[in-house]
Parts: structure tokens; sequence; C-alpha cells
């Protein structure tokens, strides 16, 4: 009975030494993203709304590029399971080149989304916010995609402490900027909420030469010394990332066209929703470790020829994500006044509004938790197994036609507001998890199924 479950034990605690550190990561990430929140808060409800729904847009565009990155990981991790480095470099160095390839593109969307907005209707006073915002962080976009890269390369390599001290490290950069460019200390201009644009654009250029420089710093026998022969590389990193980019950007592009669309209905709207998101954000930070983990083990797994311990680190990730969420979804249904407090005067009247819908959000938030969870993992899970085209089909139909679509016709045709948009999440979000997890289902056992064909036809069994 021991050595039976000593397998599962290995993966749970292994999982786990990888995930924690991401996890760390992660939440270092969102840390910096709370800060801002935090300090261009004290600013009121239009620097708020503008610095969330500006901060939103950008994520939204750079998280779409860097899920086409993402490829990097489980090609290198496979690679460096089947102990060929040399391969794992070529692709983190095609990586680089897409990056800078992207990066561009990202620049002028941004440049030209304020506009869009005024076509949509928006507050003159909120569009131009938004405008001066978006005007300084879009600047830090070739430095997160730089950044992504160096990260899911040494995720491949297991290599996860230099990816949590980094960020960890900027945590306190990041604060001390936004104090000095928001409100104009030690003889710096006062920028409002712009200023905490350019603070993060310039902590994200600080984290890519921190990164560059461990990995120069790295031994020469891994796969750090990148090769100048990448571009046999790059076509498998865009078959691979496109469909992972298509698919976060179906997740990404939900939550930022909400709100949007909670523009529609009022700052107060606005703020309540940027305020419950990024708090919803905050929980998702450990599931999206466990995530990741989930990919390069179950890549490095199948790079030694062992589907069944693939499959295996797959479902204990799952597993892991879930009864982490079951506590976060307590948590924000015990806790939802106290936290919303932290972010603005509850006692103040003229919060009055934002705090009634923040505290509605907040349990719908909750009860969407374990879905949000069960389906990144899910989703990192299969990356390792190179399966991206149908998990993006499935994140299509779940989260646009099922859940964009389903609030909206809440939220206005009948009348919910706020609400129903929400609950349009909620009900996007479940239907994605729970098909996600039966594909990866499925995906594991028919690759358990392929490896065993073989050894069956040697011995006469039949399959």
């Amino acid at each position: 009975m021991t050595a039976d479950r000593s397998p599962l034990a290995a993966e749970i605690r292994a999982t786990i030494a990888v995930a924690a550190p991401l996890a760390v990561a992660n939440l270092a990430q969102m840390a910096i993203a709370l800060t801002n929140t935090l300090m261009v808060g004290h600013l009121g409800a239009v620097p708020l709304a503008a610095a969330g729904l500006g901060g939103a847009l950008y994520f939204m565009l750079v998280m779409l590029c860097q899920g086409v990155l993402t490829a990097v990981a489980p090609l290198a991790a496979h690679a460096i399971g089947a102990d060929d480095h040399p391969t794992a470099g070529r692709v983190a160095g095609a990586g680089l080149v897409v990056a800078a390839a992207l990066a561009a593109p990202v620049i002028a969307m941004l440049t030209a989304l304020p506009w869009l907005l005024g076509l949509l209707g928006y507050d003159p006073e909120l569009a131009a916010e938004i405008e001066r915002f978006l005007r300084m962080i879009r600047w830090g976009a070739p430095a997160f995609l730089g950044v992504a890269v160096l990260r899911f390369l040494l995720v491949a390599m297991f290599r996860t402490r230099i990816v949590m001290i980094v960020p960890l490290l900027a945590i306190p950069v990041n604060g001390l900027l936004n104090w000095m460019l928001i409100y104009g200390h030690l003889g710096m201009p006062a920028w409002g909420s712009a200023g905490s644009g350019c603070a993060t654009a310039i902590v994200q250029w600080l984290m890519l030469f921190c990164f560059a420089g461990c990995m120069l710093t790295m031994p020469a026998q891994m796969p750090v010394r990148l090769a100048l022969r990448v571009l046999s590389e790059i076509p498998r990193i865009l078959r691979l990332g496109l469909p992972i980019g298509a698919l976060i950007g179906l997740e990404v592009g939900l939550f930022a066209m909400t709100g949007v669309l909670m523009g529609l209905l009022g700052a107060d709207a606005l703020g309540a929703h940027q305020l419950v998101l990024n708090v919803a954000s905050v929980t998702f930070m450990v599931p999206l470790g466990l995530s990741q983990a989930a990919t390069v083990r179950v890549a490095f797994q199948l790079g030694l020829g062992a589907p069944a311990a693939a499959r295996r680190a797959g479902f204990v990730a799952v597993a892991l994500g879930a009864s982490f969420m079951v506590a976060m979804a307590l948590l924000l249904l015990l806790m939802p006044r106290t936290i919303t407090g932290a972010y603005v005067d509850a006692g103040d009247p003229a919060n009055g509004g934002l705090v009634a819908i923040a505290v509605q959000l907040f349990v719908i938030a909750a009860l969407f938790q374990i879905s949000d969870g069960v389906q990144v993992i899910a989703v990192g899970a299969l990356r390792g197994y190179r399966d991206t085209a149908v998990p993006m089909l499935i994140a299509a139909i779940g989260y646009w036609a099922i859940g964009f679509a389903g609030g909206w016709l809440l939220a206005f045709p009948l009348g919910l507001g706020a609400v129903g948009l929400w609950w349009g999440l909620a009900l996007g979000l479940a239907v994605v998890a729970i098909s996600l997890t039966l594909r990866l289902r499925f995906r594991a056992g028919a690759q358990i199924r392929a490896a065993a064909t073989p050894l069956l036809a040697a011995t006469g069994l039949p399959a």
C-alpha cells in the first residue's frame, strides 16, 4: 500500500516545490498591481477607474502576446527531460525573437485605444485620464515580453527561485516609484495615474535586466547560452503558442471587455468591478503557479517517456488548486466589507454606491473561485501535452458564447446591471473548467494507451 502511494506523494512534493516559488512570484506581480491600485485610489474614483481599466487593457494585450511565448516552457521542458539542452537554448532564443516582433504592434494598439473608447461614448474626463495612463505604461511592453521568455526558460530548468526573487525585489522599487511619480515627491512632477503607468514600465525594464544578468551568470552547460540558430524553432513556437495566445486573449479579453461594459454603467460600477477583480486576481496567482508547474512537470515526464507520471502530475496540480480555491472562496464570502475597506473609505458617503456594488460582486467572485482555479491548471497541464487548439475552442465557446453573451443579456436587457455581468463570468468559467478537465482526462489516457500499444504488440496481447 505504501509503495502504491509513494509516487503520488512524491509528485505532490515535486509539484509544490516548483509551484510555490512560482505562486510567490505571481503574487509579487499582483502586489505590484495592488500597490498601483491602492496608491492611485487615494486620488479619487476617476483616476482609480482609469488606472484600473487602462491597466486591464494593457495586460490584455501583453498577456495575449505572452500566451504565444508560453510555448517556450513546454518545448524547453520536454527537451530538458530528453537531455537535449541545446534545443532548449534554441527555443528560448527563438522566443526572444518572437517577443521583439510582438512588442511594436502592442505599443501601436495601446496608442489607439483611448480614441476607440471615445467612440464608445466614454465620459471625456475618464477617457482623457485613461489616455494619460496608457501613454506611459505602453513603453513597458517590450520588457514585459522579454521577461516572459526568460521566466519560461528558467521554469523549464526548474530554476524557480530566481523567478521568485526578482519580482519580490521589484515590489519596494515599484512602491517608491509610484510614490514619487503619482504625488510628485523627491523633486519629481506629480503625474497622477499616469505616474503609476510610468512606474510600472520602469519596473518591467529593471526586471528584464535582472533576469538577463542572472542568466549570464549560470554555468555554461545550462541551456542559457542561447544558440544563434534559432529561426528553425520559431515555427514550433508559433504552432504551439498561437492557440495559447488566443486562449489567454479570450480569457483576459473577457474580463477587459466586461470592464468596458461596466464603464457604461458608471464610475461606481467600474470602480467596484476593478476592486473585486483585483482581489480575485490575487487569489488566482496560486493556481496560476500550479498551472505553470503542471506545464513543465507534464512536459518533463513526457520527455522522460513516462506518460503515467505525466497524468499524475496534471491531476495532482488540479486537486491542489481546487483545494486552495475552496479556502479562498470562504474568505471572500466572510469578509467582503473588510476587504473593500482596504481599498476605499467605506464610511465615506461618496463611496456608498461603489461599496454596495463591490459587496454584491464579492459573493459571485467567491462562487467562481474554484472554477477559475481548476480551468487554469487543467489548461496548463494540457500545454504540457502540447494540446492547445482544442482548449482554445473550448475557451471561445465558454468565455464568449456563454460567459460574455450571458453577462450582457443579464446586465442590460434583463436589467441586473453589474451583478448580471459577473453572473455571466461565473457561468462561462464553470463551463470551461468542466470541459478542460474532461479534455485533460481524455488526453492523458490517450497518451498512456499510445505508449502501451508497442509493448502490447511485442507480447502479442490485445490492446
